[in-house]
Formats: structure tokens, C-alpha cells, sequence
């Protein structure tokens, strides 16, 4: 008996080890951002504020594109996908704050943007 439940502890450390070297599975919450920036000058202030908000928002930039390649459809050259780890909720959060809808005023007459906030894998 005081064997088994030895090799039972055993077989139960080295399953937390293992667990934890394994990737983790889950959905973080995009942002694709796709579009032209029409005058990038006037929309200065966007710009150099937009970076601070997102990582204290809680987002990584993952592609930041201002020359995509574009095959198919008229979106513009600029394509941006940020995510956040804790989910599609989240981005729409961020999106909606009173801060990022203040920076979108001071963005919008000079960007043609489209905004995609969705769910995918981690």
C-alpha cells in the first residue's frame, strides 16, 4: 500500500511538470485593423498616443503593415492585427472606453479604416 501511494504522488508531480511545459489552449480576442491613412500629420496626436493605450489596455501587436500586399479587394495598404488574452470581450471593452472612442474622434476624418474585433486561438 505505502508503495503504491508513492508511485501515485510520483506519477502525479511529474503530470504537473509535464502539464505545465504543454502549451495552453484557449481563445484570445483580435483586433484587424485594415484600411489607408488619408493624412497621417493631421491625425498626429492618434498616433502618438494610440501605443500607450493599447498596452495598457492589454494588447501585443502582432503585425503592424503599412505596405501590405494586397490580392484581393480595396481595403488600403495598412493592416494591423493586435491581440488580448483575455478574450473577444475584452477588445470590444477596450474598443468602446471613453479613451479609445476620444482617440478614434481625433483619427477618423483622416483614416479609412476598417475594424474587425473577433475571437481565435492563442
Amino acid at each position: 500500500m505505502k508503495k503504491t501511494a508513492i508511485v501515485g504522488v510520483v506519477a502525479a508531480a511529474v503530470g504537473l511538470v509535464a502539464g505545465s511545459q504543454l502549451p495552453k489552449f484557449g481563445n484570445a480576442g483580435y483586433a484587424v485593423i485594415t484600411g489607408t491613412t488619408k493624412d497621417r500629420e493631421a491625425a498626429k496626436e492618434y498616433f502618438q498616443s494610440v501605443n500607450q493605450f493599447t498596452k495598457e489596455c492589454g494588447f501585443t501587436t502582432l503585425v503592424l503593415d503599412r505596405n501590405t500586399d494586397i490580392r484581393e479587394g480595396d481595403e488600403g495598404p495598412l493592416t494591423v492585427i493586435a491581440r488580448h488574452p483575455k478574450g473577444k470581450a475584452a477588445v470590444i471593452k477596450c474598443y468602446e472606453s471613453d479613451e479609445y472612442q476620444r482617440l478614434k474622434a481625433i483619427r477618423a476624418p483622416y483614416t479609412d479604416w476598417n475594424f474587425r474585433l473577433t475571437e481565435g486561438k492563442i
